[in-house]
């Protein structure tokens, strides 16, 4: 709420109950006409007082906006928490998308505010319109993944072996976030992170990336070296840090045995640990210059024989997926 509607509550209060017991519902509209956008609710989630910016965000005139149920300004998957929070009394700043007469959707943040009326209790809410804000912002995540995708297809197309390992490792992590219950913009986070993960291997030779015998040290070096090369590509670019430390981080462990840092546990975030498992289940699972593929389940095998290395959850899901069957396809036949 508008700051210069903070502090001193027991104040606010007594005045929003001298307004309404003098001028009504509309006239606590008015007395706050600083607000952006404004309703007064009842508990029952009626509303009975809107100001004129409010009536033009969801497109409504003020006497349409009488008297209805506030859930129908509300898009539906949102509908249940806001129930909830009527019903509790919280008056926590959140987020909420909000229905339009037109059927448009507005993304705004309600400020609520709680009051008293002779033993009733009232509901005072602003509204701030975020949805350009938003928009940018979906903007900007699409050229994000335009940019991802142009990096990806650079680096896949110089190693035949390798060919579509980042974006099959992209759709692992995917399943293995919803797996967690992650979602929203961590699952874009994600994306984009496992998109690009390996991004440093432009700078390694690709007589070392193709090499069908074991490694030399030095060629080991070359090999090690990518997630930092890949963080330093990303740096000038405005991803969040979230998909910077999966491209520096996703070959870290989580009993210490990684690199570039070698740090452990709590060190590596969950995200970072859902990438690198999924990065490690297909490098395992997909075909290599020298081997043939293996099947998921020979794969997850692997990696719980040396289960410290991976976070303990993240492990649990990627068995499960395997054991479901969500994880196939010709590019894993083991006769490939």
């Amino acid at each position: 709420m508008d700051s210069r509607y903070q502090g001193c509550p027991d104040q606010i209060e007594d005045f929003l109950e001298s307004v309404f017991l003098r001028h009504g519902p509309d006239g606590v509209i008015d007395a706050l006409s600083f607000l952006f956008g404004a309703f007064v609710l009842t508990m029952n989630g009626r509303l009975i007082a809107a100001s004129e910016s409010f009536a033009a965000l969801v497109g409504y005139d003020i006497t349409e906006l009488r008297d209805m149920d506030v859930l129908q300004l509300v898009v539906p998957e949102c509908r249940s928490e806001l129930k909830r929070r009527l019903a509790a009394d919280i008056t926590a700043r959140y987020e909420l998308q909000l229905l339009s007469k037109n059927g448009a959707v507005k993304q705004v943040v309600v400020s609520p505010r709680l009051f008293h009326v002779q033993g009733r209790k009232y509901r005072l809410a602003e509204f701030i319109d975020q949805s350009g804000i938003y928009a940018l912002q979906r903007h900007q995540l699409e050229n994000f993944r335009n940019t991802a995708c142009a990096l990806t297809q650079a680096i896949e197309q110089r190693d035949p072996y390798t060919n579509g390992h980042m974006s099959r490792t992209t759709s692992i992590s995917l399943k293995l976030a919803e797996t967690l219950g992650l979602k929203g913009p961590v699952i874009d986070s994600i994306r984009l992170g496992a998109s690009m993960h390996d991004i440093g291997k432009l700078a390694v030779p690709i007589e070392i990336l193709t090499k069908p015998g074991k490694l030399v040290s030095h060629e080991w070096a070359f090999i090690k070296r990518h997630p930092e090369v890949g963080h330093s590509i990303l740096a000038s670019i405005d991803f969040d840090k979230t998909v910077k430390d999966i491209v520096l981080l996703h070959h870290e462990r989580h009993d210490g045995s990684g690199y570039p840092y070698g740090l452990g546990g709590q060190e590596i975030p969950l995200e970072v640990s859902i990438v690198a498992a999924a990065d490690c289940l297909e490098a395992i699972a997909g075909v290599r210059p020298y081997r043939k593929a293996r099947s998921f389940q020979d794969a997850i095998a692997i990696m719980e024989q040396e289960s410290p290395k991976y976070d303990r959850e993240v492990l649990r899901a990627a068995r499960s997926l395997v054991d479901g069957g969500e994880l196939h396809g010709l590019e894993y036949n083991p006769e490939f």
